[in-house]
């Protein structure tokens, strides 16, 4: 990895809350108090984002008149959490709502014609939308001529001149000082609309900050700014332990201990996840609203069941990919990676393209082919806005969408060939020839002297930690290994490092591969972060990078 140093300033034998100031001065934060105390007091007025009050007050008077509400959501955990979040406040109004869920597999992302025609059929007056339909131009058509009123919640990048007379998007309003909410972010938002102009309690919804924090987190969102307001509350409710759904999800996963947005991202969201991505997901949002604890239980076990099940197809699909980049040599040549297969998965191609991308430092986006119209999920580094170059070779594709880091693409089985060039030659021409290397953003050198459980527990005030608001990363150089490394569990590489008469375990995850690295060097430069080890209950390096010390 490339290092790169906040700060050049050697930390030697600082207290920890010196250590703690450093780290906030070289990352730019100077508001300290807000940052380390995230309160409700932070929360934007939900009325500068354009249109909450418009359909606050569209949303009232279709209650007060008996209209059928329904939420159409996305089948990610951002999107079941906000149709989650949305259908408990209009439930706590006595409003008659229902909610959609499209089927990955047979209507694809977002608002489709089956769905509104549905809807229609059903009686529907009042669609609202949520993690969906900016782009959704000719479906927002078809409800309107079908009778329909609509409102629109999203977050995603707006590509198209949207019809809607009322859609809520922060990348659509430039007075709202903060633009990257999750699509359950932007649904709060209006919950926070409709409590101003009702008799909805403030408590009630920040009581329901769990699913809010639950979304953010687990759609990558970056925690800075709003979210990071969203997700400290979130998580103190969390840690409650009000929300059966939540609770047995941890208890069939084995969680016990307190609840960091660490496992809303491994733990959480990818159960949630699994079931929009194999099936349909009323299951988790039934699982996500219910307060019936035995109904959790078994809600909570048809969602593990998927997740082992999308665990097994992943491992396939990553052997499939990880060969055909290897035995084509395709990382050495190759800017952008676009791999395609008849046999992989599209719900699971996402994942597998977010490893590809880890792994070679390169965008990818993996396809599932079909006869037809094969679906392609993708995902990016940070120097490339992967929508602005899959924008550029959109000649070739029937449909795509996304974020700056991660997109969906629908494309004709013919075109991958000539979409798999012009995407490479796209991503060469925007970096210019640049050496591709994951970088490693280094908060500052330390002295392992001050490492000690008081720091590591005045760093958690740092938290939670995230895009946009990484765990604290040290680098300390010329090390000595005191002990044989050796290979633990699936390929963690555990050593002890000493610096003076100071001795520390080190765990580097998933590095086996650097055994032969500590072998060959007696002393080493590492990149770590210390934490507290659950087992052994005594501070320990957690080791992103290392390297020969240049020193000895």
């Amino acid at each position: 990895m490339n290092w790169t140093l906040r700060s050049e300033e050697q930390i030697e034998e600082q207290s920890p809350e010196e250590i703690i100031n450093i780290l906030l001065r070289n990352r730019g934060i100077t508001d300290i108090d807000s940052f380390l105390n995230p309160s409700p007091e932070h929360f934007y007025d939900p009325f500068l984002l354009n249109n909450v009050r418009e359909a606050s007050e569209r949303i009232i008077s279709a209650i007060e008149n008996r209209k059928k509400i329904l939420i159409y959501g996305d089948y990610d955990a951002d999107g079941i959490s906000a149709i989650s979040l949305l259908l408990t406040t209009f439930r706590k109004l006595n409003a008659e709502v229902e909610y959609y869920i499209p089927h990955r597999l047979e209507e694809g992302y977002g608002l489709s014609e089956a769905g509104i025609r549905k809807a229609a059929d059903s009686g529907v007056n009042l669609i609202i939308t949520v993690d969906c339909g900016t782009n959704a131009v000719e479906e927002i058509k078809l409800a309107s001529d079908l009778g329909m009123e609509m409102i629109i919640t999203d977050h995603h990048t707006p590509e198209k001149e949207n019809p809607c007379d009322i859609i809520i998007n922060p990348k659509l309003s430039p007075d709202y000082p903060y633009k990257e909410l999750a699509g359950v972010g932007v649904a709060f938002k209006l919950s926070l609309g409709l409590e101003k102009m009702s008799n909805l309690s403030q408590n009630f919804l920040f009581w329901n900050l769990d699913l809010v924090a639950l979304g953010t987190v687990a759609d990558v969102m970056p925690l800075t700014g709003e979210n990071r307001v969203i997700v400290t509350l979130g998580l103190k409710i969390m840690n409650e332990r009000k929300r059966p759904g939540i609770n047995a999800l941890l208890d069939l996963a084995g969680h016990k201990g307190k609840i960091k947005a660490h496992h809303i991202g491994f733990v959480l969201g990818p159960r949630i996840n699994a079931m929009g991505r194999l099936t349909e997901a009323r299951e988790a949002v039934e699982l996500l609203t219910t307060q019936n604890k035995i109904k959790a239980r078994e809600l909570a076990g048809i969602l593990e069941k998927q997740n082992r099940e999308r665990r097994k197809i992943q491992e396939r699909i990553m052997k499939e990919a990880f060969r055909i980049t290897t035995d084509k040599g395709i990382p050495l040549h190759e800017n952008g990676i676009v791999l395609s297969d008849p046999g992989w998965h599209e719900g699971i191609v996402g994942i597998v393209a977010s490893k590809i991308k880890e792994t070679y430092y390169r965008p990818t986006i993996l396809i599932a082919e079909n006869d037809d119209i094969c679906k392609g999920s993708g995902r990016s580094i940070s120097e490339i806005n992967i929508m602005e170059t899959i924008e550029e070779c959109k000649d070739y594709l029937e449909d795509f969408g996304g974020h700056p880091q991660a997109c969906g693409i629908s494309i004709k089985k013919e075109n991958i060939k000539d979409f798999r060039n012009a995407f490479n030659t796209a991503v060469g021409l925007k970096l210019k020839g640049k050496n591709l290397e994951p970088e490693l953003t280094i908060d500052s050198l330390l002295s392992i002297h001050p490492i000690n459980k008081e720091l590591i527990k005045k760093m958690d005030q740092l938290a939670p930690f995230g895009i946009g608001n990484r765990i604290p990363i040290f680098a300390t150089f010329n090390l000595e290994v005191t002990t044989t490394p050796k290979i633990v569990g699936k390929n963690h590489l555990r050593f002890t490092v000493k610096e003076g008469n100071n001795i520390l375990p080190a765990i580097a995850f998933s590095q086996g591969e650097k055994l032969d690295l500590l072998k060959k060097y007696s002393r080493i430069d590492i990149a770590y972060s210390p934490f507290i080890d659950d087992w052994r209950g005594e501070p320990t390096l957690k080791v992103h990078d290392i390297r020969g010390s240049n020193l000895v």
